[in-house]
């Protein structure tokens, strides 16, 4: 990262920022307008700056800028300066705001003015329309650790929500120097706000006094932090991720699979030291590559140190040891014996069948051996196709061989199942299929 050129940089740093917005709004908010609160600092400038440029490629609706004048220090003219100057020059319509009642020098200053400013701008919101802060990673870490030590209540621990409600902070996937680094590389003017040096104020003290001796001591701390702050939302049942549905986990004596659209950094370190044979070794980087690969469309298998492997299918991220196995020559063996006779008299499947069944193989104490669950499709070609189904899979290197020699497909219950879901006016109500765990518990029986 530290040897990139701006261009690389900004690619990197844009696909990182939209792909986390695509998790913490919908496509259908996406599209609407988009309001930007800006103080004239370094984050809510760069905010601004990537809504609008976001906005130009027709990702998102249209933006405005809302500045909230506190009318509490001569600097602030300048603020409201710059940004009009800035939004003039980008084409950004800006809303100036006017605070009443503020007075730096009240001890509760702070939170007094952000309330204010909140209340100010949700005022202005209009309906339908998001609106965007400029808190960053760094901001929710001191939030979080202000919150340990004031307040009893996990949630407030965690760090400051990634939405509330109408309210999104799509800088929470980033740092400070990530963001200082792009603005700088963009040319993006700020200012700095002369009152974050005073100490008197909590976060300030948080911000100048004791970050510097943690990162100091330890460097990688904003990465452990993300992963906690996400794992502790996940367990408290807060995290905006799980939108589409949270994961389910199934654990069994050999290893875990983990069903869902979106996969906990934290979760999988906890399964994978669960399974391995140490709890030594840096792991933490290798699933994040997995994440990044697996969102690039790759299966795996992914190694990891102490003995694991992970592999990705359609929603289904299974961990298991190293040399584990499957039941892949086995069901190879009865199923190059079934004639073309006995294939054709197999069984159909309604969707709801197909589901008791997939239910019925993870509650089997050997479905790892099985995982991630191939079903034949017995069916024509124009349903293979709709189905998108396969004929490889790295786990299944032998029955891939021998549907490949006969001519059959194969597809994974939950790609299955969900096709099924997605384009059900295009396929029939019944279904010619053979979960081929049933071929694993025949073979067993014959020895």
């Amino acid at each position: 990262m530290k040897n990139l050129s701006p261009i690389a940089y900004r690619s990197l740093f844009f696909k990182h920022v939209w792909r986390f917005i695509g998790n913490v709004a919908a496509p259908h908010e996406l599209v609407m307008d988009h309001a930007v609160a800006v103080s004239g600092g370094l984050d809510s400038m760069t905010l601004l700056w990537v809504a609008n440029r976001l906005s130009q490629q027709g990702k998102i609706g249209k933006v405005r800028a809302l500045f909230v004048h506190h009318h509490t220090r001569s600097g602030q003219n300048d603020d409201a300066s710059m940004i009009e100057n800035f939004c003039k020059q980008e084409g950004i319509p800006l809303v100036v705001l006017h605070a009443e009642g503020l007075s730096a020098n009240d001890s509760n200053f702070e939170a007094r003015a952000r309330k204010v400013r909140l209340e100010l701008c949700m005022k202005e919101r209009k309906a339908n329309e998001l609106l965007w802060t400029g808190h960053h990673l760094d901001d929710s870490y001191e939030w979080s650790f202000m919150q340990r030590h004031r307040s009893t209540s996990p949630k407030a621990s965690i760090g400051i929500p990634v939405r509330n409600k109408s309210i999104i902070r799509p800088f929470l996937c980033v740092s400070r120097a990530q963001i200082k680094r792009l603005s700088r590389f963009e040319g993006i003017p700020y200012l700095d706000d002369p009152t974050n040096k005073d100490i008197k104020h909590d976060r300030n003290f948080i911000r100048l006094k004791i970050v510097p001796l943690v990162k100091e001591r330890y460097p990688k701390y904003l990465k452990f932090y993300s992963h906690f702050a996400n794992f502790s939302a996940m367990v408290l049942k807060v995290n905006v991720f799980s939108r589409g549905g949270p994961s389910k986990l199934f654990a069994y004596e050999n290893g875990a699979i983990i069903l869902g659209k979106h996969f906990s950094e934290l979760q999988i370190q906890e399964m994978i030291h669960n399974y391995s044979n140490t709890d030594r070794g840096e792991i933490i980087t290798p699933i994040e590559r997995m994440i990044r690969a697996i969102e690039n469309g790759k299966k795996g298998p992914f190694h990891f140190s102490g003995g694991m492997e992970g592999y990705h299918s359609h929603g289904l991220l299974m961990l298991y040891k190293q040399g584990m196995k499957n039941y892949d020559e086995s069901i190879a063996v009865v199923l190059s014996q079934l004639s073309n006779n006995a294939l054709s008299l197999m069984t159909t499947y309604k969707k709801v069948e197909l589901e008791h069944a997939w239910q019925n193989l993870l509650k089997d104490p050997d479905a790892m051996r099985n995982m991630p669950g191939l079903v034949l499709v017995l069916e024509s070609e124009s349903i293979c196709k709709t189905l998108n189904t396969s004929v490889y899979d790295p786990l299944f290197p032998h029955i891939s061989q021998v549907c490949k020699e006969r001519g059959l497909r194969f597809i994974t219950f939950q790609k299955c199942l969900d096709v099924w879901m997605q384009k059900r006016e295009k396929l029939p109500e019944r279904l010619k299929l053979l979960p081929l765990y049933n071929l694993s518990n025949l073979f067993a029986s014959q020895q």
